[in-house]
């Protein structure tokens, strides 16, 4: 049994380091080919396995993922303000991140984003919880451009149990990847009741159901435009809150764990 995560280094190869795409090119066709069946973590996963390596369909199945209990409303002021101090983050309002910094998850285009919205007026910062990747230096290229240095925070890795006090502490989540294979972070800011702006691509608008603003990624005027509503029309921002909390419940570990089990019975009895 095998699961496989995503196609990203096909869907979108200019974005994967060269030496990483070749192993992954060689070895996941190999290991889908010998598989008895296949796990996708989504249905867009699921129609990139069988459309790039030609698999059966009946020989994939979309196993989703659930969500920590620990994601939620994070309202006690002091363990708030003790994670701001932690990662250096100044008590202004922010836009949060949460991702490997990597070319696919778009992370320049939010940045032009963030440039925009404080020209009109916003006083608007961004946060982006994640390790650095590769192919980091046109973000960083970005900052320097736009001259958002002051107003870009790059915590790095960030430890699990404060993830909850981030989603809580930030205005809205920001999704806009090129691609992914999931988006559990999506997921992880709807129990935290924290709106979320995401991607129309991939494997997103299936986590995001009807409970985020989905954009073309490749637009920065419209992901710009979507943040500028959310941060500015408090209705649509606490519509969002309870269309995330509605979405949210249908992602349960229970329900993931019930589906395997169910996967691995019908292997042991073929």
């Amino acid at each position: 049994l095998l699961t496989v995560h995503d196609l990203s280094f096909v869907r979108v190869p200019d974005t994967a380091s060269p030496s990483l795409k070749a192993y992954l090119d060689a070895v996941v066709p190999r290991s889908v080919a010998k598989a008895n069946h296949v796990l996708a973590d989504s249905q867009a996963t699921k129609d990139d396995l069988i459309a790039f390596y030609k698999t059966p369909s009946d020989k994939v199945t979309v196993l989703l993922s659930g969500v920590n209990e620990q994601f939620k409303p994070v309202t006690d002021k002091t363990i708030l303000q003790s994670v701001r101090d932690k990662y250096h983050i100044p008590d202004k309002p922010y836009i949060f991140s949460v991702g490997t910094v990597q070319p696919r998850k778009n992370y320049s285009r939010v940045i032009r984003s963030l440039a925009n919205l404080r020209q009109s007026g916003l006083d608007m910062h961004y946060a982006i919880a994640g390790g650095k990747g590769w192919l980091e230096d046109e973000m960083y290229e970005t900052i320097r451009e736009t001259n958002m240095q002051d107003y870009v925070h790059l915590l790095g890795f960030v430890d699990d149990e404060d993830l909850p006090s981030l989603y809580s502490n930030s205005e809205c989540l920001v999704i806009t990847s090129l691609y992914e294979g999931f988006g559990l972070p999506i997921l992880e800011a709807m129990a935290c009741g924290v709106p979320v702006v995401t991607s129309n691509l991939s494997s997103l608008p299936e986590v995001a159901g009807d409970a985020t603003l989905l954009v073309d990624p490749l637009d920065t005027e419209a992901i710009t435009n979507s943040l500028h509503s959310l941060l500015t029309d408090v209705n649509l921002h606490n519509q969002l809150i309870e269309a995330g909390f509605q979405q949210v419940a249908n992602f349960t570990w229970e329900k993931s764990a019930q589906h395997l089990k169910s996967i691995y019975d019908m292997l042991l009895n073929t």
